[in-house]
């Protein structure tokens, strides 16, 4: 059986990539991300076997990998660190794969917390990249909010975004009026945005998949 390596690339650019996970890739056989994670690292991808996965197509792609291993070496590429919001899909690669080694990467949460100033170990750190139910979570981020704690989050993009968030918290008696928000799109790219306002003034607009807020009074 060969070997399989989950590794973080960072927040998004090559720069943040460590000295470890280029030289992990460099001796690789099979290399398996999407395209985000992939991009990062397009320059050190030639000659490799080149997967590109979706979430429709990854578990066909682990299975044919796994199939196919032997000897080779695999690496499967996530931006960000795999221990922190990609927990779900690692658990499901060391089912299918049984034995893989985790290289951690830098976060976006990690960005995030030194661009506001805020040490992530006087924060509470949420995830709401789940694909199932996120009350939990939700529940997290309001005791923290009433704990006056500040909060380092990864809103879900396609139900529970920056301004769900505001709406959840007003609802759940938080005053948003005096909570500050920093929002993070596209971190460490050229295309960088910042936007640092009250909860209740956040922009009514779309806000990138690739997106981090720090929520604090």
């Amino acid at each position: 059986m060969g070997k399989v390596y989950v590794v973080g690339v960072g927040p998004g650019s090559p720069e943040f990539v460590t000295r470890k996970v280029i030289h992990v890739i460099q001796n690789s056989d099979i290399i398996v991300g999407y395209k985000h994670s992939l991009d990062v690292i397009r320059d050190l991808l030639e000659g490799k076997d080149v997967r590109q996965i979706t979430l429709k197509t990854q578990e066909n792609v682990y299975a044919d990998v796994v199939k196919n291993l032997n000897n080779k070496t695999c690496v499967i590429t996530f931006t960000g660190d795999p221990d922190f919001s990609e927990s779900e899909i690692v658990d499901r690669l060391i089912e299918i794969f049984d034995d893989v080694e985790i290289i951690p990467g830098i976060s976006s949460i990690q960005v995030a917390a030194s661009k506001s100033k805020i040490p992530i170990d006087k924060s509470v750190l949420i995830t709401f990249h789940i694909t199932g139910d996120i009350e939990k979570e939700k529940e997290m981020l309001l005791q923290a909010i009433r704990d006056g704690r500040n909060v380092i989050m990864l809103p879900r993009p396609w139900d529970f975004m920056p301004q769900q968030v505001a709406q959840f918290l007003q609802e759940n008696g938080v005053d948003i009026n005096r909570v500050n928000v920093d929002i993070y799109e596209f971190l460490t790219l050229q295309n960088e945005k910042i936007t640092k306002n009250k909860l209740s003034n956040i922009e009514d607009k779309n806000y990138s998949d690739l997106c981090v807020m720090v929520v604090y009074y």
